[in-house]
């Protein structure tokens, strides 16, 4: 019941929503996220752009003009994303795992912890997961669906599980469109 008042009256006072639930439920959920993110980050950089879902550890370190799809950080280690970056739906990071040469089977009750750090404008397809210890470089692409541990260098397109680099970008063309900062902003 408190619902259908909450969002009725939220109807009434938001210009152009047009009195659908739906877009009232949609901007609820995204003011939700964006609040969740912003007080449980440890920063968080202007220009932040939610698209659904966010979930993020403390250790989260998020710079300017990121734009993000659904987002879930799981783990006691740093994730850190640059500015500019574009991150389709369903990103997890993983910034742990259980320590399996413990003294148990098949693991024990410690944790194996790697910072995860993906550089300044990036662009990471749907369903991305990145693995424990994964450094992605500046300007990579990372294509949908791949399961990414390690490194990817600068400037490469990677994909598949395990990802692979399988192609670079134009060095040239990305260093003239970056020397007329001209970055994607929605």
């Amino acid at each position: 019941m408190f619902w259908k008042i909450f969002v009725e009256i939220i109807c009434a006072f938001i210009p152009n929503i047009n009195n659908s639930r739906y877009k009232v439920k949609m901007y609820l959920r995204h003011i939700w996220a964006l609040l969740h993110v912003k007080r449980r980050a440890a920063y968080v950089g202007k220009g932040l752009k939610l698209g659904g879902n966010a979930y993020v550890t403390k250790q989260t370190i998020i710079h300017e003009n990121v734009h993000l799809g659904n987002i879930r950080v799981l783990g006691p280690s740093k994730f850190e994303i640059g500015s500019y970056c574009a991150v389709g739906e369903d990103l997890l990071v993983l910034t742990g795992n259980h320590n399996y040469l413990g003294n148990m089977i098949p693991f024990d009750d410690t944790w194996i912890d790697k910072d995860v750090v993906v550089e300044d404008a990036c662009w990471i397809g749907a369903r991305v997961t990145l693995l424990p210890g994964t450094h992605i470089g500046e300007g990579a692409i990372i294509q949908g669906g791949a399961v990414v541990h390690g490194n990817i260098p600068p400037l490469a397109i990677a994909g598949g599980n395990p990802a692979k680099v399988f192609k670079y970008r134009d060095k040239e063309v990305y260093e003239k469109l970056k020397a007329e900062n001209r970055y994607y902003i929605s």
